[in-house]
C-alpha cells in the first residue's frame, strides 16, 4: 500500500491506496462502509485525499486550509496535532503516524461533538452519521453541510466520488482472511516472549517472538493496515463487541461459537471480569472449532476452539473488519513520499 504525502493535487488513480488506508481505519473504529464513502467523497473534493495538502498549496499558510478535511485555519488542527505529537507540514518520515494523526482528530470531534453543526435537513449527531445505513450520497451531503460547510459546495463532484469510492474499495473481508493468513504462516515458528522489544518481533524469519496479543497486534498492522492495540486491554477497546459472554463460562462451546455469531478472524478475550484492565488472553477464532493463538512456548498453535481452556473466564468476542466487497489485486505494500510544492 503507496501512501502518498505531498502538497500537491493528486489524481484519481494516486488517490486509492490512501484511501483503502482511510477507509480501513474508520471500519476499524466502527463507522459504516456508508459513513466512510460519504466522508472519502468529500475528502476527494477537499484535498484530493492528501494529508499534506495545504489551501491553493500555499505550503505553511495558517490561515487557509491544511489536510485531508481542509481543517480552517490550519492551526485548528496543527495545534492538536501538536499536543498530541502527530507529524505534520513535511515532517513526513513516518507516514502511518502523518494518517493517523489527522483521522484520530476527527475521530476526537465525533466523541467531543467538536466541528459538526447539524442542520435542518440532516438533524443528527456526528456520532450518529458515522453509524447512519443511508445512501453514500445522503451521506456525502449531510457531511458537507454539517461539517465542511464550504464556500464553493461542488455538491454532485461530492456526491459522484462518494458513490465511487462506495463501489470501488474493499471493505473488510479479503483483508481479514490477509490478517488470518499472517497468523497461521508463525504457526510454530515463534519464541514466547513479553519482553517488551523481543515481542514486536513477530514476523522475524526464519523464527520470531511474540505474545498472545503482540501476535493479533503485528498481523492486523501487517496485513490490514490498522491498529488495534498493543496488548490484550487495549485490544478490548478498539474493534466492534460482537458478544458478550454472560454466564463466564470457561470453554467457547459449539453452542456459544453459533449464539455469538462469531466469524473467522475474530478475537475471543479471557480475563477476570469485564474490565479490560483485568484481561488475561487472546485467541483468533478461525471458524469449525477451531481458536489459533500464543500461550506459551513455541506458537503460535492451533487449537480445538470447545476445549480450550486458559486462566481467567471468557469474557467477549470481537471484530476489527467489515465488510462484503470482493477482494482486490494483490500487490506489494510500500510507503513512500512525493515532495510537493512548499
Amino acid at each position: 500500500m503507496a501512501l502518498i504525502i505531498s502538497n500537491m493535487y493528486l489524481e484519481r488513480s494516486q488517490m486509492r491506496d490512501n484511501a483503502q488506508y482511510i477507509a480501513d481505519y474508520l471500519i476499524a473504529n466502527g463507522w459504516t462502509q456508508n459513513a466512510v464513502a460519504g466522508i472519502l467523497g468529500n475528502m476527494e473534493r477537499e484535498s484530493t485525499m492528501n494529508p499534506g495538502l495545504w489551501q491553493d498549496l500555499r505550503y505553511g499558510n495558517m490561515s487557509g486550509g491544511y489536510g485531508l478535511v481542509q481543517w480552517t485555519p490550519a492551526t485548528g488542527y496543527t495545534s492538536w496535532a501538536d499536543a498530541r505529537g502527530y507529524p505534520w507540514g513535511n515532517n513526513t518520515g513516518n507516514p502511518t503516524a502523518y494518517f493517523k494523526g489527522q483521522l484520530e482528530c476527527i475521530l476526537w470531534e465525533v466523541a467531543n461533538n467538536q466541528q459538526w453543526i447539524a442542520t435542518s435537513s440532516f438533524n443528527f449527531s456526528f456520532s450518529a452519521f458515522t453509524q447512519s445505513t443511508q445512501s453514500p450520497e445522503y451521506l456525502a451531503e449531510a457531511f458537507m453541510r454539517n461539517y465542511e460547510r464550504p464556500g464553493i459546495p461542488e455538491l454532485e463532484q461530492r456526491t459522484q466520488n462518494a458513490r465511487y469510492w462506495f463501489e470501488n474499495l474493499t471493505y473488510g473481508e479479503s483483508k481479514i482472511e490477509d490478517v488470518v493468513q499472517l497468523v497461521l504462516s508463525r504457526v510454530g515458528k515463534n519464541t514466547y516472549s513479553q519482553d517488551g522489544a523481543l515481542r514486536e518481533r513477530v514476523f522475524d524469519e526464519p523464527t520470531g517472538y511474540s505474545d498472545c496479543s503482540s501476535l493479533m497486534w503485528k498481523a492486523f498492522e501487517r496485513g490490514a493496515g490498522i491498529q488495534i492495540g498493543t496488548w490484550t486491554g487495549d485490544q478490548m477497546e478498539h474493534g466492534d463487541l460482537v458478544w458478550h459472554n454472560p454466564n463466564y463460562e470457561d470453554v467457547f462451546s459449539l453452542d456459544m461459537q453459533q449464539i455469538s455469531g462469531a466469524k473467522r478472524g475474530d478475537l475471543v478475550f479471557w480475563g477476570t471480569s469485564d474490565n479490560p484492565a483485568a484481561s488475561t488472553h487472546v485467541e483468533m477464532y478461525l471458524g469449525d472449532d477451531q481458536f489459533v493463538g500464543h500461550g506459551s512456548g513455541i506458537g503460535p498453535r492451533i487449537k480445538t476452539a470447545s476445549a480450550y481452556t486458559h486462566d481467567g473466564k471468557l469474557v467477549e468476542v470481537r471484530r476489527y473488519l467489515q465488510g462484503v466487497a470482493p477482494p482486490p489485486p494483490k500487490g506489494v505494500y510500500l510507503v513512500r513520499w512525493i515532495p510537493g510544492i512548499h
